[in-house]
């Protein structure tokens, strides 16, 4: 099975390229929704996070409040260092869930949706890594028009993030998002076939105690 880590930036595109990759077929596990349902109201990531912020990040109903959870932790390095003690590892386990069915699915291609692939070294573990990327203007003007606000605040959330630059260093693949969303898409149908060429014979190479080894390598290095 050829796992493949699919990363980008805030507002460079990496959830049109996501859904453009499962509307060709290929299978994509979107760690984002992993986090959410890992950390549902009850569970034991939910758990490990009242732990470290305590209960005044739940709403009345006992949910987190992802928002007021997001200030917290924005700006505030040790609290992100918090949140990912206190999440990392039920997602790694969410993950490693999600990719033995995908195996026992026969799925010879997944697509590995982390926003965090770099910063958590997980790109170690995936090949190619593909990164969504734009020029700094786009970005700036995509997140102002998706999410409103002043440019100073906007541009505070992109300086937050691993730069772009420093991601293309790492990356494999580098989809550039400066177009239309028409020329995106015909991007993506070139990566699509791209990353299924040759994916039958890793499926064939690929025996099930290498599969563990791989689940087991990204439960450790999230934890």
């Amino acid at each position: 099975m050829r796992v493949v880590g699919l990363t980008g930036g805030i507002a460079t595109g990496k959830s049109t390229v996501s859904r453009e990759l499962s509307v060709q077929g290929i299978t994509v596990i979107d760690c984002d929704k992993l986090a959410h349902a890992a950390t549902s109201k009850g569970s034991w990531g939910w758990k490990r996070v009242v732990q470290a912020f305590g209960r005044d990040i739940l709403t009345a109903e006992g949910d987190i409040d992802r928002e007021r959870l997001g200030g917290l932790v924005f700006n505030d390095a040790a609290a992100r260092r918090r949140l990912n003690a206190a999440t990392h590892l039920p997602v790694a386990l969410s993950l490693a869930r999600a990719l033995l069915l995908s195996w026992l699915s026969c799925k010879w291609v997944v697509v590995v949706d982390m926003p965090l692939l770099f910063e958590t070294k997980s790109h170690k573990l995936t090949r190619p890594n593909v990164l969504v990327a734009c020029s700094p203007e786009q970005q700036l003007g995509r997140l102002l028009a998706r999410d409103g606000g002043s440019v100073e605040r906007a541009q505070a959330r992109i300086a937050a993030q691993m730069p772009l630059d420093a991601k293309k260093r790492l990356a494999d693949i580098v989809v550039e998002n400066d177009g239309s969303v028409e020329q995106l898409k015909a991007q993506v149908r070139r990566l699509s076939e791209r990353l299924r060429r040759g994916s039958l014979l890793w499926g064939v190479l690929t025996s099930p105690l290498a599969v563990m080894a791989l689940v087991a390598a990204v439960a450790l290095r999230l934890r």
